[in-house]
C-alpha cells in the first residue's frame, strides 16, 4: 500500500469490503480486520477508520464495534453490488475532506469505475484499491 500524503495520512479513511468476492480465507473475521488496520498503519495513516462489510455474515464472527455487517445471502451479488455503491455515493456527500476511501472488491465493472473516476477528479479525495 503506497505512503498516504499530507492530510490524507490524518484524514478518515472508509473501507467498503465485499467478502463474498475478497473472502478472508483461513483467518477469523478478526485477524482480518486488524490486517487490514494494519496495513493503513504502516502506509502511515494515523486517523480514524470506518470498515463497512457486505456480503454473507454466516460463519463469521466479525467485532461488531469496528465494522457495519451488511448481511447478503451467498448469490445476491446484484443487491450487494448496488448497496455498496449507494453507501459510497451518500458516503461521498456525506464525508468532510480530505477524505480516503478503500474498496476491498473484486468487481471493477463499469459502475465502480465511474463511481471512482468521479470521486478521484475531486482532489480531496484518496482511492485505494485493493483487487485479489
Amino acid at each position: 500500500m503506497p505512503a498516504l500524503p499530507g492530510d490524507f495520512a490524518a484524514a478518515e479513511t472508509s473501507i467498503f469490503w465485499d467478502i463474498e468476492d475478497c473472502e478472508i480465507g483461513e483467518l477469523t473475521a478478526t485477524e482480518a480486520v486488524n490486517n487490514i488496520k494494519s496495513a493503513i498503519s504502516s502506509a502511515g495513516h494515523h486517523g480514524p477508520v470506518s470498515i463497512r462489510a457486505y456480503g454473507d455474515m454466516t460463519g463469521h464472527d466479525f467485532p461488531t464495534e469496528e465494522i457495519k455487517l451488511n448481511h447478503f445471502p451467498t448469490g445476491e451479488r446484484y443487491a450487494r453490488h448496488t448497496k455498496i455503491l449507494e453507501d459510497i455515493i451518500s458516503w461521498a456527500a456525506q464525508q468532510p475532506l480530505p477524505s480516503n476511501l478503500m474498496l476491498i472488491i473484486g468487481d471493477t465493472s463499469g459502475d465502480f469505475v465511474e463511481i471512482v473516476e468521479l470521486l478521484k477528479s475531486r482532489k480531496n479525495y484518496r482511492f485505494l484499491l485493493v483487487h485479489p
